[in-house]
């Protein structure tokens, strides 16, 4: 890998001076950046397979993913709802390659093209739709995650941001036919020599599960400590000769599929799982193989040379053991798909850093908050365990309508296994069928802190989220204020509510005097008093202040909901990365 960086620094110094354009390869202070060290394609899960009621379908080549879902009229609980429109989604993403060489906190962005060859839901809520995230680099699989994961933001060429990009129900009108956008995310910082990180690209069908790619990353030396920086003396083009390697390839070590991204080539082959790694120079591939088990030298790494022909339908080439093994043939031909001319080098377009999307969990002061991506179905069920070899149990006896969870029956100091499945159908004991659900669609993995609100006890929750209109009371999903958007804000620092659906969550009530403008709190066995425009309070009949008094926004109260809820007895948590406020309370 050593000498493939050299490689790809000295031929970026000589394409430079070519082709007339600047392009700094930089690392840290220190020489130090995030280098692609493994790329390694997950295993097809086992529900991709036809079923009753449901068929499913998936292939993963490279950098290209296929899905299908089928759903036949009138075939078991879960079929077509509408007889002249039976389900099929079907569609292919094929993405960019990920950068070779990724700078500490650098915005990256990974373009995704979206070809749709059937988008018909049957009236159901199936849906497929591609994804970008960065986690730790030994996840167990695509389906799982951590509270360090982070997941990418999707924007359309012209600039406009969603998270709903892909077919079928509850995605963006705008992707429901073929099109394309790019996902951006934020590297790691720093890290120390040996760290790993990966990015993990792929698409998800719903219940299946599902399918795509883990590029892995370490932090590690790659030049000395010096920002290189190219400017072309003439003008030009780059020679990256005159067909592309990008595409399907019969050699002597099996099947090869090669992406190309500018003189970056990458790819994998049949024999022993084999990878590919190289740049290029007019008709000439040079680079690295590497194998299973280790892809490490001295027995399952080691150097290729590969020369195209000169009607880009076949290469020979040669490859060795390590850096000074004798060589053998490598040689291949018969490309599958069409012959491709070669890219031309463009500079790349900057892009702007983007907020993180909506898998995440962490620890807070009461427990655990888990916020998972949506997905086709009544609702989910969250599952909590203390070993990572078992699913433990549900959080709750029913299932929850949320995406986000606040988990606070927690004990202190303890490390939680939590798993999210969609719920397909209910259960109807009356005629003995048991609540149907789909394979798990995000697992994560907290510790809890040394110091947890009053554990042992039964405690609630209602959290509520900035710009949002809706909470979420034990996990069930509901509007914050009903038919009208109404949505907390920010005044002064604080965070104001509707006071009215908080207190009415837990039990309590509301009163008010329209004649001197106070506002009467009554929930829990306390009293709390406030006044419009005023900063006093009482609580209980003892007179307080607030550094902030309630105002009215559209017709409604909004209080600041630190000083209300605590003085009814409750505990309000801030959680700034996802800008929540969780009111956790006993029984």
């Amino acid at each position: 890998m050593k000498r493939l960086l050299s490689l790809f620094i000295a031929l970026t110094i000589i394409l430079s001076a070519v082709n007339g354009f600047a392009i700094n390869v930089s690392a840290d202070e220190s020489g130090y950046a995030w280098v692609l060290v493994d790329t390694y394609q997950f295993p097809i899960p086992e529900d991709f397979k036809p079923g009753d009621p449901w068929s499913y379908f998936a292939s993963l080549e490279g950098n290209t993913a296929e899905l299908q879902t089928t759903i036949p009229y009138g075939l078991g609980a879960y079929a077509s709802k509408d007889e002249s429109n039976p389900g099929n989604l079907h569609v292919k993403y094929t993405w960019s390659n990920p950068p070779t060489i990724i700078q500490a906190n650098e915005t990256i962005s990974i373009a995704f093209e979206q070809e749709v060859f059937s988008n018909r839901t049957g009236n159901f809520g199936v849906a497929i739709s591609p994804f970008l995230s960065l986690d730790v680099a030994d996840l167990i699989g695509l389906g799982y995650g951590t509270a360090s994961g982070v997941e990418a933001k999707v924007i359309y060429e012209d600039g406009t941001e969603t998270r709903w990009f892909g077919i079928g129900y509850g995605q963006d009108d705008r992707s429901q036919t073929s099109c394309s956008a790019n996902m951006s995310l934020k590297f790691k910082d720093k890290g120390s020599a040996g760290d790993r990180w990966a990015l993990y690209i792929g698409a998800y069908a719903g219940p299946p599960g599902k399918v795509g790619v883990r590029y892995t990353y370490e932090w590690k030396q790659i030049s000395n400590p010096t920002t290189i920086t190219v400017t072309a003396s003439t003008a030009g083009s780059s020679d990256l000769g005159k067909y592309s390697w990008e595409g399907e390839w019969d050699s002597n070590w099996g099947k090869m599929i090669l992406t190309q991204n500018g003189p970056i080539v990458t790819g994998t082959y049949t024999h022993d799982k084999g990878r590919i790694n190289g740049t290029i120079s007019g008709n000439v591939l040079t680079g690295t193989w590497s194998e299973s088990p280790s892809y490490a030298p001295p027995n399952d790494s080691g150097e290729i040379e590969f020369t195209m022909s000169a009607d880009g339908k076949g290469f020979s080439g040669k490859w060795r053991y390590g850096s000074e093994g004798s060589w053998g043939n490598w040689e291949g031909g018969k490309r599958i798909t069409e012959v491709k001319l070669a890219p031309t080098n463009k500079a790349a377009t900057p892009t702007s850093p983007t907020p993180t999307g909506s898998n995440s969990a962490e620890a807070f002061e009461s427990g655990s908050r888990i916020m998972w991506q949506p997905s086709s179905g009544l609702g989910y069920r969250l599952y909590r365990s203390t070993s990572q070899s078992s699913l433990g149990i549900s959080v709750t006896d029913f299932y929850i309508t949320s995406t986000s969870y606040a988990d606070v029956n927690v004990e202190p100091n303890t490390t939680y296994y939590y798993t999210v499945k969609p719920v397909l159908a209910e259960a109807n004991p009356f005629q003995g069928i048991e609540e149907k659900l789909g394979n798990a669609i995000a697992a994560f993995v907290i510790k809890t802190g040394n110091q947890l609100y009053k554990p042992g006890s039964f405690k609630h929750f209602i959290m509520l989220k900035l710009e949002s209109p809706n909470m979420s009371v034990d996990g069930i999903n509901q509007e914050v204020d009903p038919g009208r958007g109404t949505t907390p804000l920010v005044i002064a620092g604080r965070t104001m509510v509707p006071i009215r659906a908080v207190v009415e969550a837990m039990g309590g009530t509301v009163e008010w005097d329209g004649s001197t403008q106070k506002i009467t709190l009554k929930a829990r066995g306390n009293t709390v008093v406030m006044w419009m425009g005023k900063t006093d309070i009482t609580v209980n009949g003892a007179n307080k202040k607030m550094d902030v008094a309630p105002a009215s926004k559209n017709n409604r109260t909004f209080v600041p909901v630190r000083f209300a809820a605590e003085n009814l007895n409750c505990k309000v948590d801030w959680i700034n990365s996802t800008k929540e406020a969780v009111i956790v309370y006993e029984e």
